[in-house]
């Protein structure tokens, strides 16, 4: 039989106009968004081998039972069609030409061409206009037995916190796209809107299989456990629940594309996780991440280069290219998981925000499939740099990540981690984040009970409230928006060399231990978030710290009695760590189980009353 996989689309919202490329390549045509209809005038080029329209069919192969592939276009108009195939080899993109038809009537027509065996890694067509040309369909098919196919239904669970039109236009999208639509997916498939804060009504949000379910605010952690317990108490069984962000521009055909790899996947692969890419929001044709993992120099860091999805060579490296590393992880901005791994590893742990998506799959050992075409746009996280949930929230959950389950990151020590942030941090003057460093080693010592009882949302507003305070440009205009955009660049605006800012930097704390306090050098520009930038911050009493996605600064001074202070502290925890290490990580893997499993979460989340 023939089963349908992948639908070609074209740019339906406003940010898909800004990277065109990556739905088509040629010269503009025009789509008719209400009719879904691609206009092209004679000689104009519509080329679908691209990030998202291409088929990734060497994934297919590897992954599902597919067998063979056919593309099929819905034609008005004289054209002309290549069909074409993509490699990489020797790191160079290779292209394969196996058939260009030209076919000059006017009616509308079908046309299919079935792909001859081939191991190419992409595969996809160029059609050409020879006349006014409109295309009315294009979609991708595969033989298989029915045989071999997987029941599959799809639950998908989305928190939300006072995001109302970023969720309003999702759902209603879901409705139209894939609840409303022809494809089989719509049978199979449910929404789950968990309102943490209970700001929705059932009037804008509900209808056929979608439903909302107002929440406590226990951050994502809470809103995704409570999507799970929803999902495993269906009447109508999910076999996998997807989990994705509310703050999120999504294309219901990677959804679409999910189902069908799910409906083809073969049995040794059918306790892989899909994840798909998050795509830039404000550079949209830039790949963030698709797969995440653990690293000691950067934390959480992507296991892929930021990819431009406009050059296809990137598309061709970012399928291909997939590093095992055993700290991997799958963000849960769009994570599809197998129920069977939910009854398995249980819920995540109670973290409100940050690192709930990576413990889970740590302590899983998840396994991935990510394909070209599967992803979203979501905000960039340097754009909302915010220290209450990317310092302590990140720093405590990790430390807990790694006490709760012995093995569950391999190779990194991140007490040694938060020692070095904590370190370069004081030393740029960044007082504010140290606050938080510290707050988050405390509250960590505190053991398995605080995260038991805590209200996180409460930690969350006291921790904003500690936050460094920066402030627009505008109000500083001794600072170029040109600096500011520079400012991650080493070398630009140097305040001392080099070997002196090493010398400052590690024998005196940055002057803080100096008995000649250093003077002031200008207002150099240094580093943002967690960037080091010696030259420029090393040996002068202030600089100023630029945000250059947000254009806002703060100015940091130097602040010695405050610098003793939060030493002192430092000091008198880590000598509380060295003492009670072993009995800490044992109470953490002894509440492990526990801070995972159901009869917890009922409980957390009031479900019991």
């Amino acid at each position: 039989m023939d089963h349908k996989i992948q639908t070609i689309i074209f740019p339906q919202d406003e940010r898909h106009l800004i990277c065109k490329e990556l739905f088509y390549r040629g010269e503009s045509g025009y789509y008719d968004k209400e009719n879904k209809i691609f206009s092209m005038g004679y000689g104009q080029v519509c080329n679908l081998m691209t990030y998202i329209n291409a088929c990734s069919w060497r994934k297919w192969k590897n992954y599902t039972v597919a067998k063979s592939l056919s593309f099929h276009v819905i034609v008005e108009g004289p054209c002309a069609i290549t069909y074409l195939g993509e490699s990489l080899e020797l790191f160079q993109e290779m292209r394969t030409d196996f058939k260009q038809i030209k076919d000059e009537r006017s009616e509308k027509r079908e046309i299919v061409f079935e792909y001859p065996e081939n191991n190419e890694a992409m595969l996809g067509a160029e059609i050409t206009a020879l006349g006014i040309c409109r295309i009315y369909d294009a979609f991708y098919t595969v033989s298989c037995d029915e045989k071999d196919m997987n029941y599959v239904r799809i639950s998908l669970a989305t928190t939300t916190c006072r995001k109302e039109n970023f969720i309003k236009k999702t759902v209603a999208l879901l409705k139209s796209d894939i609840l409303g639509s022809d494809d089989e997916i719509k049978d199979n498939f449910e929404v789950h809107v968990v309102d943490n804060g209970n700001t929705l009504s059932k009037e804008e949000i509900e209808g056929k299989n979608v439903f909302l379910h107002p929440n406590p605010n226990t951050g994502g952690s809470g809103g995704f456990a409570r999507g799970m317990y929803e999902t495993r108490h269906l009447e109508n069984p999910a076999t996998h629940i997807l989990l994705m962000d509310d703050d999120v521009l999504i294309l219901p055909e990677s959804i679409k594309r999910t189902y069908n790899i799910l409906r083809l996947v073969k049995p040794e692969y059918k306790n892989h996780f899909i994840n798909g890419a998050m795509l830039r929001y404000e550079q949209p044709y830039c790949q963030y991440e698709d797969l995440g993992t653990l690293s000691g120099t950067e934390l959480f860091k992507p296991l892929k280069p930021k990819y431009d999805h406009r050059r296809f060579l990137d598309n061709l490296r970012c399928d291909s290219a997939y590093f095992n590393n055993p700290n991997t992880y799958g963000a849960w901005w769009y994570s599809c998981i197998p129920m069977e791994a939910v009854k398995e590893n249980g819920y995540p742990m109670p973290f409100f925000v940050r690192g709930d998506d990576s413990e889970y799959a740590l302590r899983y050992k998840a396994k991935y499939i990510t394909m070209n075409g599967i992803c979203l746009w979501h905000m960039g996280f340097s754009a909302k740099f915010n220290g209450a949930m990317d310092i302590y929230q990140q720093f405590r959950n990790l430390l807990i990540l790694q006490a709760s389950t012995e093995g569950i990151v391999v190779g990194i020590d991140l007490h040694d981690i938060f020692r070095r942030y904590f370190k370069n941090d004081i030393r740029k003057f960044n007082y504010c984040a140290c606050d938080q460093y510290l707050r988050a080693f405390e509250d960590f010592l505190k053991g398995p009970s605080f995260i038991e009882t805590c209200n996180g949302e409460q930690i969350v507003k006291d921790n904003v409230a500690l936050n460094e305070k920066f402030v627009p440009l505008s109000e500083h205009p001794e600072i170029s928006i040109y600096d500011a955009r520079e400012c991650f660049k080493e070398g630009a605006r140097p305040a001392v060399s080099r070997f002196m800012g090493m010398f400052h930097w590690w024998f005196t704390d940055n002057g803080h231990k100096a008995l000649k306090k250093p003077k002031d050098i200008g207002l150099p520009i240094g580093g943002f978030n967690f960037t080091v930038q010696l030259t420029k911050m090393a040996g002068v009493r202030k600089y100023a710290s630029v945000n250059p996605y947000a254009e806002t600064v703060s100015i940091r001074q130097m602040d010695v009695p405050r610098y003793k202070a939060l030493m002192k502290k430092f000091k008198a925890l880590e000598k509380d760590y060295k003492n009670r290490r072993p009995e800490i990580e044992r109470q953490y893997r002894e509440a492990h189980p526990y801070l995972t499993s159901e009869e917890f979460w009922v409980k957390y989340l009031g479900l019991d009353k």
